[in-house]
C-alpha cells in the first residue's frame, strides 16, 4: 500500500478556472459512469462513454494501476460455470477513503473511513479544552495529521479531508463562524490550516450536517429523496438532504433547527435568545428540572454544560420505571420537539425525519408526546406518508457522511461544466469552492 496521500490520481480536484485535458476528461467520465451506473466490461464502458475500444484499453490500465478501479470476474449467466468468465471494472471504494475530525470544547475526535462507507480507524481526546482558539486549531490539526498517518495501515488511500465544526460555517471560505458552545471559535480559518497542515483538500461542514448525510448515505435515511435529519447530544443541531445533496443555505448554515423558537417566554439559550428548540430540549436542562433545580431556566442552556454521563440516562430509566415527574418533564419536551418538527414539515415537507443523538437513547419517551403532538402544528395531509425514525449509524455518521460527500463530488460527471485546455467553456469542479480557504 502506497504510504502516500493519493493526491494526484488521475482524478484531479480541480479548482474553478482551470483547463484540463482531453484525457483527463475521460479519465473523469469513465470513473463517473462506474460510480452511477455500477460496474461494467470494457465493451460495455465503450457503449455507456462512445469511447473507442483502443482508447479505453490504455485508460482502464492507467486506472487500474492507479489503484482507483479493480477488476471483478462474474461467472457466466446460469451458474453452471461454462462459457466465458466476465471481467468486469469497478470503482475501489473500500480502497480510498477520507481523513476526518470532529471536534467542539470537549471531544476531538479523528477518524479515517472509506467510500464505500466503513470507519477504518478512530481516536478520540476528551477535554474540557483551552478556550483560546489557536490552541484548539493546533490540536485539531495534529489529531488529523495522525489520521493521514494512519491511513495507510488502515488499507486506504486518501483523497481529501474533512471537519466537521460544532458551530455555523461559511463554506466558501473555509471559516467556522461561531460556535455557540465554544467559547472564542469564531471565525476560524479551519480549511486553510488544516489543508496546510495535510497537504490534502479540505472540506469543512457542521458536523450536524455531515451526520444527515451520512445517515441518508449508509443509515436510517436509506432510499429517502427528502430527508430531515435532527440531533440531540448537549444541544440540538439538524441538517437537510434533497435527493442526497446536502441543503447548506447561502454561507453553509443552513438546518439550525436547534435555534428556531418554540415558545415566547421559554427558556435562555446559549446564542443569547430564548424559546429555541434547543433550551428546551438540553439534556442538562431536563436532567436539572428532574432533580429539582429551582431555576434552570434561568440559565442559558450552554451555561449548564453537558448533563453527567449517568444523569440524563438515570432520568429516563426512572421514567421508564414510572416516575411520574421525569415522564411530565420529558412529555413537555416532545410537545417542544413536535413544534419545531411541525414549522419543519410545513416548510420543507420530507418524507423522512430521523432523530440522532440522545433521541435514539430515549426512544418512545420522547417519541411517543411526538407523534401524538405534531398533528396539532402542521397540516394533517402533509404528515401523511412521513416515516419518524432512529438513527442507525451513531457516532460514525459524521465521518461517512464526510465520505459520502467527498465521493460525489470526486465522481461527478464531468459533462456538467467542462473545459478542455484551448477552448472557451468551464472546467468541471470536483470540490467547488469548499476546497479553498
Amino acid at each position: 500500500m502506497d504510504a502516500e496521500p493519493l493526491k494526484e490520481p488521475g482524478l484531479a480536484w480541480f479548482p474553478n478556472g482551470k483547463q484540463i485535458t482531453k484525457p483527463a476528461y475521460n479519465r473523469l467520465l469513465v470513473c463517473a459512469s462506474l460510480f452511477h451506473e455500477g460496474a461494467e466490461s470494457r465493451v460495455g464502458l465503450h457503449r455507456r462513454t462512445g469511447l473507442p475500444l483502443s482508447r479505453l484499453s490504455d485508460l482502464c490500465g492507467d486506472l487500474l494501476r492507479d489503484g482507483l478501479i479493480r477488476e471483478s470476474v462474474v461467472t457466466p449467466a446460469g451458474g453452471t460455470g461454462q462459457g466465458r468468465p466476465q471481467t468486469l471494472l469497478e470503482i475501489d471504494l473500500r480502497g480510498l477513503g477520507v481523513a476526518c475530525v470532529r471536534y467542539d470544547r470537549n471531544h476531538v475526535v479523528s477518524a479515517v473511513a472509506d467510500l464505500a462507507g466503513t470507519v477504518r480507524w478512530q481516536r478520540r481526546w476528551d477535554g474540557p479544552f483551552s478556550d483560546d482558539a489557536d490552541r484548539l486549531l493546533r490540536r485539531i490539526a495534529d489529531a488529523l495529521r495522525l489520521a493521514v498517518a494512519a491511513a495507510p495501515k488502515a488499507g486506504v488511500r486518501l483523497v481529501a479531508a474533512g471537519a466537521a465544526d460544532p458551530g455555523t460555517v461559511n463554506i466558501a471560505s473555509g471559516r467556522a463562524v461561531r460556535a455557540v458552545n465554544v467559547p472564542g471559535w469564531q471565525n476560524i480559518p479551519v480549511v486553510e490550516r488544516l489543508s496546510g497542515a495535510t497537504g490534502l483538500p479540505v472540506v469543512i461542514e457542521r458536523g450536524d450536517g455531515w451526520q444527515a448525510l451520512g445517515e441518508v448515505a449508509f443509515g436510517a435515511g436509506r432510499g429517502s429523496a427528502h430527508a430531515v435529519f435532527v440531533t440531540l447530544l448537549d444541544g440540538i443541531g439538524g441538517g437537510i438532504v434533497e435527493n442526497g445533496q446536502l441543503l447548506t443555505g447561502r454561507d453553509g448554515s443552513a438546518g439550525e433547527i436547534g435555534h428556531t423558537r418554540v415558545s415566547e417566554e421559554g427558556p435562555l439559550c446559549g446564542c443569547g435568545g430564548s424559546g429555541c428548540l434547543e433550551a428546551h430540549l438540553a439534556p442538562a436542562r431536563l436532567a436539572a428540572l428532574w432533580r429539582g433545580d429551582p431555576s434552570p431556566s434561568d440559565r442559558p442552556a450552554g451555561s449548564l454544560g453537558e448533563s453527567p454521563d449517568d444523569e440524563f440516562a438515570r432520568m429516563l430509566r426512572a421514567a421508564r420505571d414510572g416516575d411520574s415527574h421525569a415522564r411530565a418533564i420529558l412529555a413537555d419536551a416532545g410537545l417542544a420537539l413536535a413544534r419545531g418538527l411541525g414549522n419543519v414539515v410545513s416548510l420543507l415537507n420530507p418524507e423522512r425525519i430521523i432523530l440522532g443523538g440522545r433521541f435514539v437513547e430515549a426512544g418512545d419517551l420522547l417519541l411517543e408526546p411526538l407523534k401524538q403532538a405534531l398533528p396539532r402544528y402542521t397540516l394533517r395531509e402533509l404528515l401523511q406518508g412521513i416515516e419518524v425514525r432512529l438513527a442507525e449509524v451513531g457516532e460514525s455518521s459524521t465521518f461517512l457522511g464526510i465520505a459520502a460527500y467527498v465521493r460525489e463530488r470526486l465522481f461527478a460527471y464531468p459533462s456538467v461544466g467542462a473545459r478542455f485546455e484551448g477552448n472557451g467553456t468551464k472546467t468541471p469542479s470536483l470540490m467547488e469552492s469548499e476546497t479553498k480557504s
